[in-house]
């Protein structure tokens, strides 16, 4: 198969040495930065330290050499671009293409509609298939190939072909989901980075200075755990209000880290090896560090993930107070309006990814769209 992959950072890089395990495919990168890129890259297994290279067949910018001839097109793009390299692909798709995004959360279901009205097939995947950072741009990637990963499309019905073309794709085991809803919800980067972040930072400001660099995973606590559990119950209240789908497939914190107790959590994070030394979005100034509102842990995990699920919250009728909380918390530290007269209506939520923005406002629609 042709298969053009949109975005070369740390997830699309490490997908493409999956591809190419087997010599069956033809990939494309689609990058707006082709000069920086080699075709030979390098590989390295960050458990095993074992390197390979492998070959990439075409690196391009242009996007009708990207899109015209994909059978299969996967985005690893940061929520925020979802929505113009949808409307860039959009003239060059063909119908039968299977169109997606890995992770597929941040409401890209939203911005597919023409595609899926035409013919094709979107999917998305409830998280990364591995846990990988480039070493050099466009070169060298290091990555953790996960076990196993789940996949859903619209329509329903091409879940499972979906599933098993990337479980020969990818050569890992890929589950199917029962609705795309599942994805949306799944409770990762919006619930997981929130809460972080408003525990670590709930009591600075912008021009607060902090002495040192921290560890975002390796000195995770407590009140993180808290936090986290806490907006995983409310989302879980979600789930049950919108009871005409099937959300089972939305797995509890407790359950995906295998844990009874907010200590069990903490422990549990700060043992992931793979993730431990991962740093905090903060930026040197002088002699130590204030807050960096332009990281994507901001600009994605709130405006295109967790006021998504305060949207559906509206939606469903289910009071979530300690989402209310962070988002509160952002609002004041990132100069939004979210919030008016203690209703979820601000002006700034124009520029997020809420359903409301795409015509979705009662449970009926919902129901529609996920169904």
């Amino acid at each position: 198969m042709n298969i053009t992959i949109v975005g070369g950072g740390n997830i699309g890089t490490a997908m493409c040495s999956y591809i190419k395990e087997t010599d069956e495919h033809f990939i494309t990168i689609k990058t707006s930065k082709p000069e920086r890129w080699s075709k030979t890259i390098t590989y390295v297994d960050k458990e095993s330290g074992a390197a390979h290279d492998f070959e990439l067949d075409c690196i391009t910018s242009d996007p009708e050499t990207a899109f015209a001839n994909a059978d299969i097109i996967v985005m690893t793009l940061p929520s925020f671009m979802i929505g113009d390299a949808i409307d860039e692909m959009e003239p060059f798709v063909k119908p039968g293409t299977m169109v997606g995004v890995v992770p597929g959360s941040g409401g890209c279901e939203f911005y597919c509609q023409e595609l899926i009205d035409r013919g094709v097939i979107f999917f998305g995947f409830d998280r990364v298939p591995c846990v990988s950072r480039l070493e050099t741009y466009g070169r060298k990637v290091v990555a953790s190939k996960k076990a196993k990963t789940r996949a859903v499309a619209i329509p329903n019905s091409e879940s499972k072909r979906v599933a098993e073309t990337f479980a020969n794709v990818l050569h890992m085991e890929i589950e199917p989901l029962k609705n795309y809803l599942t994805v949306t919800f799944t409770p990762s980067n919006p619930i997981v980075h929130t809460s972080r972040l408003f525990a670590m930072f709930n009591d600075i400001t912008p021009e607060t200075h902090i002495p040192d660099q921290i560890l975002f995973y390796g000195a995770w606590d407590d009140l993180s755990s808290k936090t986290m559990l806490d907006c995983d119950a409310e989302l879980h209240k979600i789930c049950d209000a919108l009871d005409e789908l099937d959300l089972t497939g939305v797995i509890p914190l407790s359950t995906h880290y295998e844990i009874d107790s907010v200590e069990g959590l903490t422990r549990k994070i700060r043992s992931i090896e793979s993730m431990n030394a991962i740093l905090s979005p903060l930026v040197k100034v002088g002699d130590d560090y204030r807050i960096d509102l332009g990281s994507r842990y901001f600009i994605e995990d709130f405006p295109f993930g967790l006021c998504i699920l305060k949207g559906f919250a509206e939606i469903a009728g289910v009071e979530v107070p300690t989402m209310d909380a962070i988002l509160r918390w952002y609002e004041k530290l990132g100069n939004k309006e979210y919030f008016v007269d203690g209703k979820f209506c601000g002006k700034d939520l124009a520029a997020t990814a809420i359903p409301q923005n795409f015509g979705i406002h009662t449970k009926e629609d919902v129901y529609r769209l996920y169904k």
